[in-house]
């Protein structure tokens, strides 16, 4: 509104100087006119014929000149004065009544006019009244061109610069009513723009802090009524943008909560900003935000920012607690902006504990069957070839090597089978022929299976079952062969005096329940947890020597967990061990 009204009142004062000068160039003009109108019509009458006369008598001339001059005078009487001299400047007549004494003197003002026969205009100030008057000369000219007299006329200029004062005050209290009005209206334009840009200024800081359910009236079709429209638009399109950003933030919050791989996003200084509940499982530890990458990830070498390609690395923890070891694997990706400027990370971590377990596992079963393998198949080569190199010719010699090299080849044939057993049931190729079997009738026949062993080696073996049996709904020789595995296995380690008990009993489920005690030289607490294993012996020597193949205890769980049930195993080193198995009992549902 200040610039607004500043350059209204510029203008109009441009054109009050224009107009002023104007008007006062105007009045002057028309006031020089109207007075050389008067001299020219007193210059052009009969004042020449009479002036050029000598008359006798100068009272009379001058009469006649005055009435003359009255006849011709048109300005204003009271305030303008008009004399006519003769060539030598002598006043002769005069129209002002107050100084009549100045006929007969000398007006020295009419002598440039006289000499120069030209039009003399002079400005003086009269001293009695203080009004600025103008002098207007003319010089009276005869036929021959030569100057008789001239006239002399002295006119106020107060009247002039009265009517310019006039007019200019009019002017002036017009300037100022229009300066008022164009305050008032501007006034009224500047809130007319600035009410609706302060709605929307105020709504805008209103979305800035947050609140985005925002409108601005719109109330005309204007410029200012198309921003506020547009601001409408664009408030509703930044609520739809911020309404489908949170969809996607919700989104990726729940892929984030269920994955099966820790991921934590970094900015470009390595500390985080997303993380997800499954990366602190693994890592086992909470993560905040905007904590160093190299404090959650204790990595053994340091991590290269900025990262120019995607790399992988593996981290261990609690290396030193076999219980507690996990492995974890951890893929870095770079996020690049423009494709070169590192600007974040992600990083994925997976517990890769059991892969790593699996695989050393099945390097260790692979080195394990290659080591079965190859013991009788080099016992039965080393005797093979001592027949070759002449042994044979010894027919008990010949016949002992012979008796080991079978040993050793039924060894192998053992080995083998366990193996082809094993991965069918990995394979689930096995089919089982289940059937209703008493079970207690089948423990029985177990126990009188190995009673005569037992005797030998001075081991008593007994069978308790406590209540009535379920029956069972297995198949018989798989089961079977769970028992001789277990029963084998505690006549093989139960020292001479020692004692194998078969127990068996039903559960409040149902199930039926079997274990096999012995008081044997038990295994010690650190191995229980690899017992199952395939190829896995407490002591491996030891176990060579017996026969095994260490194959017995995996086959047993496997053919346990075919079937439907479980089987664990408890032990107290030099103390003795009991493993327990259950089986389903046969009822219509289990059977269906």
């Amino acid at each position: 509104m200040v610039i607004y009204f500043s350059l209204i009142l510029i203008a109009i004062q441009l054109i009050g100087v224009y107009f002023f000068d104007w008007l006062g160039n105007y009045y002057e003009q028309d006031f020089d006119e109207k007075l050389e109108k008067q001299a020219a019509l007193l210059a052009s009458s009969s004042l020449a014929e009479i002036l050029d006369q000598k008359p006798a008598d100068r009272s009379e001339r001058s009469k006649e000149i005055e009435n003359l001059v009255q006849q011709l005078f048109i300005l204003d009487k009271g305030t303008d004065t008009v004399q006519v001299v003769d060539s030598d400047g002598i006043v002769l007549s005069t129209s002002s009544t107050k100084n009549r004494n100045v006929i007969g003197q000398k007006n020295v003002r009419v002598t440039h006019a006289l000499q120069s026969f030209t039009t003399d205009k002079q400005f003086r100030v009269d001293p009695a009244t203080g009004y600025r008057m103008k002098l207007l000369i003319r010089p009276i000219k005869d036929d021959d061109g030569q100057a008789v007299g001239a006239v002399y006329i002295e006119a106020s200029m107060e009247e002039m610069y009265a009517t310019i004062r006039r007019i200019s005050k009019n002017l002036i209290r017009i300037t100022l009513l229009a300066l008022g009005l164009t305050a008032l209206l501007g006034v009224v334009l500047a809130r007319t723009i600035a009410n609706p840009v302060k709605e929307i200024t105020r709504q805008a800081t209103a979305m800035a802090e947050g609140d985005f359910d925002r409108q601005v009236d719109v109330k005309s079709g204007d410029e200012i009524g198309r921003l506020a429209a547009a601001f409408n638009h664009l408030a509703e399109r930044l609520r739809e943008a911020l309404s489908q950003n949170e969809e996607e933030k919700e989104k990726l919050e729940s892929v984030l909560a269920n994955m099966s791989d820790g991921v934590l996003a970094t900015d470009g200084k390595g500390r985080v900003i997303v993380r997800n509940r499954r990366a602190e499982e693994i890592l086992d530890r909470e993560i905040s935000l905007g904590e160093p990458l190299e404090e959650v990830l204790p990595l053994p070498d340091p991590l290269p920012l900025p990262l120019a390609e995607e790399t992988q690395t593996h981290l261990e923890q609690n290396a030193e607690n076999k219980e507690e070891h996990s492995v974890i694997r951890i893929t870095f990706t770079p996020i690049k902006r423009h494709g070169h400027e590192m600007v974040g990370l992600i990083a994925v971590l997976k517990d890769v504990t059991e892969e790593a377990k699996l695989d050393r596992q099945r390097k260790e079963f692979v080195a394990n069957v290659s080591h079965e393998l190859r013991t009788p198949l080099t016992t039965i080569k080393s005797y093979l070839e001592s027949l070759e190199d002449g042994a044979i010719g010894d027919p008990e010699l010949a016949s002992r090597f012979l008796r080991v090299t079978l040993q050793e080849a039924e060894r192998m044939n053992r080995l083998i089978n366990d193996l082809l057993l094993l991965s069918r049931l990995d394979a689930k190729e096995t089919r089982f022929h289940k059937q209703a079997v008493d079970l207690k009738e089948m423990l029985e026949e177990v126990a009188d299976r190995f009673s005569v062993p037992c005797e030998k080696k001075g081991i008593r073996i007994g069978l308790q079952v406590a209540g009535p049996l379920p029956r069972v709904y297995v198949d018989r020789d798989q089961i079977d062969q769970v028992l001789d595995n277990l029963v084998s296995n505690a006549v093989k380690f139960t020292p001479e005096g020692g004692s194998i008990t078969i127990r068996a009993r039903r559960q409040r489920d149902g199930m039926a329940e079997v274990s096999v005690s012995d008081t044997g030289i038990g295994i010690p607490k650190k191995d229980l947890g690899r017992i199952f294993e395939r190829f896995y012996r407490v002591d491996k020597a030891r176990s060579r020597q017996m026969g095994g193949t260490g194959l017995g205890l995996s086959i047993a769980r496997e053919i346990v967990l075919a079937h439907g049930g479980d089987i664990g195993i408890e032990s107290e080193y030099r103390r003795g061990t009991t493993v327990t198995f259950t089986l389903p009992p046969c009822e219509p549902e289990v059977i269906r």
